[in-house]
């Protein structure tokens, strides 16, 4: 059956366009609000032009399908003024993109997007002389296809973040066209200066796209106006016909939801998803001679009847893969409740995300109004990846789950609201300073600008940080008009705080070859760097580099390390080196010259499992210092090849994960062919293993004057004792120990003792002020000597780490949260009775 190939350019814009994507940040505001688009049609001399139709339009996210589809919301034609407006209503934390088209006969079309959630957009739209895209289309054998459907996926005009896009779905009449007799094709109204690619299909034919994603925000696109010699290639459609089943029984089950899913060399292709018949049967065609993963189809928002396992199928030109069968079973129910952490009400519209360790594979689900996502799963390990709502403090998580056949599992967890930093901006002279750029480096949200009186306020997410300890934070300042920044150092604790901004460093350089030519249109970003991290910095927005590799960055806090992110079409990456500006005299660094190998070279071979057979669909990837990002999936021979990199040394891994991961690699040069990558059994991504603590449940609790506590029989004798082990540097172990103090009181009228141990040694004041600061009403003592052998005793897998005894002191329980505190302890008090 024909495949409606539109999902296809929208997974490839929607990629495009979330690098620009800026999220709403303020939870208390209105639940929605009104939006205008406004802006003038004008001529390339700059005239208002009238009698233009103008139409506004949107891609709308079908969560059924995982796919997008086209709404037009509204059309205008201008007046002799040119001007033209449009009104829309958006709800709080809701992501809308649109694209504005302005059409008017015997002129290229013109075009602008619109991401309503930022609000009002004033525009203009230049309408010129159009231009030709024109090339002919063939079969695998060279001669001409007619009646073939050529689209353009992809229409763009300007460069980096200020790039515009349009795609055939928007507009299907303007940017789609069939091939005549002898093959050709032709689009007539381009703008000056546009570049595009192209999805082509014809029955019979496989479906191809010209789009190949790499890892450059803002790729080049391969064809540009006023090309007229394009060639475009079709070869003979393959073909995949299945089954779905249910496991147990074999039977067919019809109605289920199927998707078909590849990352072809020619681009990204999905297909519109589908339901297997009544009869179980499904048959696609129109597809590549690849590697094609067949799933079926889960809503995040309901539980699904069915789960099965991914099938991994290879398919070949002219031929068609039959008996895939996909084998469906009710597996397992994880069902997460979350609440928020101060009111204790659920919270709704919550993605929970479910990873599994060594497929990597990733599911979500989204919270009900009751607070509660679900999910299910096939039997096995999981680890839950992420529990997050725009608003709320992230959370990076490492809960590892179990799920088994007809069981559910319940899980509970509290979010944090993201604080809010404000102060107000002032210069040296003590003078409030409006249209200031504030961001929290390196955990902070979107950058904020300070109003007429100075005032700002910035949203960070110290728990968003990748690891659970808090990192180095800056609060960084710049105006670029009067060039001056500043970067003050803050806590996680810190909520207000004014910033005095002063003369700031400009960081200049030039972007070159290997022969000391300077890269034009090169994109460079500049990170600000601290003991632990690099960071973007969102008060300022990358740059391009001029005709001869120039760049420039104004309004740079100095007393600050700084690196250069540069990436050009054609070349590698270049060395990070750091840049200091403690003790810089001026207010100029110029770094020199920043240095960019070409990448004109590839590498190709074959990746083998440990008994020399190859293996398909495998993931390859390139790394080296200076080398450019490439990546391929091996063919059903095992065969890769990764273009566009450079000469010297390479590092080519490959793995393929399924019930166990395959790895291996192998160093060689840049432009090395028949290379042999061997893969075996890797049980995790790490080479080691370390030796895991026995556990102690159902042994005596060691002694506590081992970790500094000293307990008075009578506060012991009898209770059970909750011993929470913790590091008073991570941010979970730090909420962990404060909820236990605000349950104190209730838990010793339960007959619970509790204690708590900083797990590793630090200042004894230290740990004394912050057990005085939050008021924390029972013991904490601490690891004094050989931490790891001291974990390893208690039997310590992460932090922070629960333990519960009985009466008796016989450890009952231990790693388990601390919302499931009470549940353990109900546990614990019915098998004493």
């Amino acid at each position: 059956m024909r495949r409606n190939w539109m999902a296809v350019l929208c997974t490839v814009l929607t990629a495009v366009f979330l690098a620009a994507l800026v999220h709403a940040q303020d939870t208390e505001r209105k639940e929605s609000k009104q939006v205008t688009c406004t802006g003038k049609v004008v001529d390339e001399p700059g005239r208002p032009m009238a009698n233009v139709k103008v139409s506004l339009h949107e891609m709308v996210y079908d969560e059924a399908t995982y796919t997008y589809d086209p709404k037009t919301l509204g059309e205008v034609q201008t007046g002799t003024d040119g001007v033209f407006s449009f009104n829309e209503t958006v709800k709080d934390n809701q992501y809308r993109y649109g694209y504005i088209v302005a059409v008017k006969e015997g002129l290229a079309l013109g075009f602008d997007n619109w991401t309503m959630q930022d609000g009002d957009k004033e525009l203009e739209i230049k309408l010129g002389q159009p231009k030709e895209l024109a090339g002919i289309v063939v079969d695998d054998k060279d001669s001409p296809v007619s009646d073939a459907r050529v689209a353009v996926s992809i229409l763009a005009l300007g460069d980096g973040s200020e790039r515009k896009n349009l795609n055939s779905p928007v507009v299907p009449k303007l940017l789609t066209v069939n091939t005549d007799a002898t093959g050709k094709f032709s689009f007539t109204h381009i703008p000056a200066g546009a570049t595009a690619e192209f999805i082509v299909e014809k029955s019979g034919k496989a479906t191809v796209s010209t789009y190949k994603r790499t890892s450059e925000p803002y790729q080049k696109l391969n064809f540009t106006e006023g090309q007229k010699d394009i060639r475009l290639v079709l070869p003979v459609e393959a073909k995949i016909e299945g089954m779905a089943v249910e496991k147990s029984t074999g039977q067919p089950v019809g109605g289920v939801k199927i998707s078909c899913t590849s990352r072809q060399e020619t681009g990204y292709v999905r297909p519109k998803p589908f339901a297997s018949k009544h009869d179980g049967t499904f048959s696609i065609d129109a597809l590549a001679a690849t590697r094609y993963v067949i799933a079926i189809l889960q809503s995040n928002r309901e539980l699904p009847d069915w789960v099965a396992n991914p099938v991994e199928v290879f398919t070949e030109a002219g031929k068609t893969n039959s008996n895939v069968k996909i084998e469906l079973s009710k597996g397992g129910v994880l069902e997460v409740k979350v609440t928020d952490a101060v009111k204790k009400e659920p919270v709704k519209e919550v993605s929970v995300g479910i990873q599994h360790p060594v497929s990597g594979l990733y599911k979500s689900s989204r919270s009900n109004e009751n607070g509660i996502a679900m999910l299910r799963l096939m039997p096995g390990d999981y680890q839950v990846y992420s529990v997050y709502k725009e608003g709320y403090s992230q959370q990076r998580l490492q809960d590892k789950i179990t799920i088994e056949e007809g069981e559910i599992k319940h899980l509970e967890y509290e979010l944090i609201g993201m604080p809010t930093l404000t102060g107000i901006v002032r210069d040296k002279e003590g003078q409030p300073i409006e249209g200031a750029i504030i961001h929290v480096c390196p955990t902070g949200r979107d950058a904020c600008t300070s109003n007429a009186e100075g005032k700002f306020e910035a949203v960070f997410d110290p728990g968003g940080w990748m690891s659970n300890q808090v990192p180095l934070m800056f609060l960084v300042g710049t105006h670029g008009p009067r060039n001056l920044a500043a970067a003050l150092q803050i806590g996680e604790d810190t909520r207000k705080l004014d910033l005095v901004l002063e003369p700031a460093v400009t960081l200049c350089g030039r972007v070159v070859d290997q022969d000391g030519r300077g890269i034009a249109n090169a994109q460079v970003r500049v990170w600000m760097r601290a003991s632990s991290w690099g960071s973007t910095m969102r008060t300022h927005e990358p740059v391009q580099t001029d005709n001869e590799g120039g760049f420039e960055f104004k309004a740079i806090p100095r007393g600050q390390k700084y690196t250069f992110y540069v990436s050009a079409e054609g070349y590698g990456e270049n060395p990070r080196d750091d840049f200091d500006t403690a003790g810089l005299k001026g207010n100029r660094l110029d770094v020199g010259k920043l240095t960019l190998a070409i990448a004109n070279l590839s590498v190709s071979g074959v990746v083998v499992d440990a008994s020399d057979k190859p293996v398909a669909g495998a993931s390859v990837y390139c790394s080296g210092e200076g080398q450019a990002h490439s990546q391929a999936v091996t063919d059903t021979e095992g065969k890769f090849t990764l273009e566009k990199v450079c000469a010297g040394k390479i590092r080519i891994s490959a793995d393929k994960s399924d019930v166990t991961r395959l790895y291996g690699y192998i160093e060689t040069e840049g432009g090395a062919t028949d290379v042999r990558i061997v893969i075996s059994e890797r049980p995790s991504s790490t080479r080691y293993e370390p030796r895991r603590p026995a556990s102690l449940v159902g042994r005596p609790l060691p002694e506590l004057k081992d970790v500094g506590v000293d307990l008075p029989m009578a506060e012991t004798d009898g209770k059970m004792m909750l011993v929470c082990f913790f590091d008073m540097e991570q941010r979970p172990s730090r909420h962990c120990v404060t909820q236990l103090a605000k349950q104190a009181e209730q838990l010793n009228g339960k007959g619970v003792t509790i204690v708590a141990v900083q797990a590793s040694k630090m200042e004894q004041d230290t740990l004394n002020k912050w057990k005085n600061e939050y008021n924390i009403p029972f013991p904490v003592g601490m690891i004094e000597s050989d931490a790891d052998k001291a974990r390893f005793t208690w039997g310590i897998h992460s932090l922070p780490w629960l333990i519960l005894t009985d009466s008796e002191h016989i450890v009952r329980t231990a790693g388990f949260q601390v919302n499931q505190l009470d549940e353990k302890i109900g546990e614990m008090t019915n098998v004493e009775r």
